[in-house]
């Protein structure tokens, strides 16, 4: 096996592992912003407007309607920022891969792929909370699958390391999805946010049941045991990167540089600070991981750039 081949390998699954958790992670965006409109009186257009902004994509001319976005995020088969484009683009990689790719990963892949353009059409009819639900167990059914039949070798820690840059840019998106600032958010959206992160369970056994702004931001920016915050994605694609460069220690790595600059600015920062300024710190996130990924692409990935999954196109 050639390196170029063995670079393109890498890089699709690198790139699925990225487009799997892009694919649950906007789902679970989709949960906080339309049930929080739900829940709330008035228009849906500020909803709308927010949603397009946390996923990083350009205005519409017009007011934008929820229900189109929403549909704009779910369906749209020629957009890698939307969950029907992002599992597409996963199978497409999954598909250059298959004879390093376990058989049952292929499957559960392309049986995902098969089955959204059914369940959104349920959706049309009784509202995307059974899509969202969909997406989230057929995500989790491909990264269990990932985690309990790949060899712990260079596919499955670039499969792993995407995983972990998209799940801390999910994360940053999904704290920047809440209407109000932490220090006055109403417990219902708190309690809102941590179940779109599937934290609110372990949140509670480890703040007693004390749902509070400030607890709440700390624990899913920097708790090390719940393995969606911030901190802990970030802790381990700082490993996989170790791994994958083992042998090259002298070289310097820009990328797990990166990884370790923001990790330390995490978790060595007062729980007082983290949310002055939350704004432009979750945008910092962001921006420091499309560098990291421009990084790996420089360093492992032998021709293209990463691909760009929102219209900014930061990467």
């Amino acid at each position: 096996m050639t390196s170029a081949l063995l670079s393109r390998v890498a890089e699709s699954t690198y790139w699925i592992g990225r487009y799997v958790e892009r694919a649950e992670g906007t789902a679970r965006i989709l949960d906080v912003i339309v049930y929080q409109a739900l829940e709330q009186s008035g228009s849906a257009t500020p909803a709308a407007a927010r949603l397009l902004a946390v996923m990083g994509l350009p205005p519409e001319e017009e007011a934008p309607d929820l229900w189109s976005v929403t549909e704009r995020l779910a369906s749209d088969q020629t957009s890698r920022s939307s969950i029907a484009g992002a599992i597409a683009a996963a199978r497409e990689n999954t598909r250059a891969v298959r004879h390093v790719i376990p058989v049952e990963l292929w499957e559960r892949i392309n049986a995902m792929r098969a089955a959204l353009p059914q369940q959104w059409e349920l959706a049309r009819t009784v509202g995307p909370a059974a899509f969202l639900d969909f997406v989230k167990t057929q995500t989790a059914a491909i990264t269990g699958l990932a985690d309990t039949t790949m060899s712990r070798d260079q596919t499955w820690l670039f499969f792993t390391l995407g995983r972990c840059l998209e799940r801390t840019d999910v994360v940053a998106r999904q704290l920047a999805s809440l209407s109000v600032s932490f220090e006055g958010a109403p417990d219902s959206g708190l309690v809102l946010l941590l179940r779109s992160c599937g934290g609110y369970e372990p949140y509670l056994r480890l703040a007693q049941g004390v749902v509070e702004g400030p607890r709440v931001l700390d624990f899913l920016l920097r708790d090390r045991l719940f393995p969606r915050s911030a901190f802990a994605s970030l802790t381990l694609a700082e490993d996989c990167l170790a791994q994958i460069a083992a042998g090259r220690q002298h070289e310097w790595d820009e990328a797990r540089g990166l990884v370790g600059l923001v990790r330390a600015e995490l978790e060595y920062s007062a729980p007082a600070t983290l949310s002055a300024g939350l704004e432009h710190r979750l945008a910092r996130l962001q921006r420091t991981i499309s560098q990291v990924s421009d990084a790996v692409t420089r360093r492992y990935f032998s021709h293209d750039h990463p691909t760009a999954w929102r219209a900014e196109a930061r990467s």
